[in-house]
């Protein structure tokens, strides 16, 4: 838990004023976690993950981060949740596939995230939220045996975090459609990493065999590996 003296380090404090600074604490970081843990994104909707698993996985860094930065986390949420509705309609006009882990639909999502994420509250926070909710996802891993997610998945989504980030240096703030049309350019040209995968979506080792789900997701470093976004195998 939290050191409750890293707060109240000015001497002289009155006792009721130490409490209400332990309280307000308590209530901030508390409304932390539970936005933080929304960002734990499924595929298709935001989910709210176990706040006490987040609370875990988090060290102490990110603990004093996430006090610190409540009112950034809120907004960013907002954010997230329009992140996910653009993603939704977008895979429902069929500019996707489809939706899976791994896929240009998960590779433009985490592209669109940061860049969305970015424009509103910087890139520094952005950055931050997107390790967050990757160690998150190696906890989850460690605790809960084929949860879907490994290093491989963490590496495609961290690349494609750092292209989103760049677009946003590039192209600055505009307008949601000029940005959806930037990122496809992005995916066609192969700027953007998928994971290997074969036509049923079996992920694929680097000899082109297909690697058993139950084997790459109780392993998290396993054979699986990324191509650029315009490679088709």
């Amino acid at each position: 838990m939290m050191s409750r003296s890293f707060f109240l380090r000015k001497k002289g404090l009155k006792k009721s004023t130490k409490q209400q600074v332990h309280k307000t604490t308590s209530v901030s970081l508390s409304l932390s976690l539970v936005i933080l843990s929304s960002f734990c994104l499924s595929q298709n909707s935001l989910q709210a993950q176990n706040t006490k698993e987040l609370f875990q996985s988090m060290n102490i860094q990110n603990k004093i981060w996430a006090v610190a930065n409540a009112k950034t986390l809120t907004k960013a949420l907002d954010i997230s949740e329009k992140v996910l509705q653009t993603m939704d309609s977008l895979y429902q006009a069929k500019n996707f596939e489809t939706n899976v882990e791994g896929s240009k639909y998960d590779a433009f999502r985490h592209v669109f995230w940061m860049y969305s994420l970015s424009s509103e509250i910087g890139k520094t926070k952005s950055r931050k939220i997107g390790v967050i909710y990757e160690d998150y996802n190696e906890y989850v891993f460690l605790t809960k045996p084929l949860s879907g997610y490994d290093f491989a998945g963490r590496t495609m989504d961290e690349y494609n975090n750092e292209v989103g980030l760049s677009l946003f240096d590039k192209i600055g703030k505009q307008e949601k459609e000029i940005v959806i049309e930037n990122i496809k350019d992005l995916i066609s040209k192969g700027y953007v990493k998928i994971i290997a995968k074969d036509k049923n979506q079996n992920s694929l080792d680097k000899e082109g065999n297909v690697i058993k789900e139950e084997e790459w997701k109780s392993n998290w470093k396993n054979n699986r590996y990324l191509i650029n976004s315009n490679v088709n195998l």
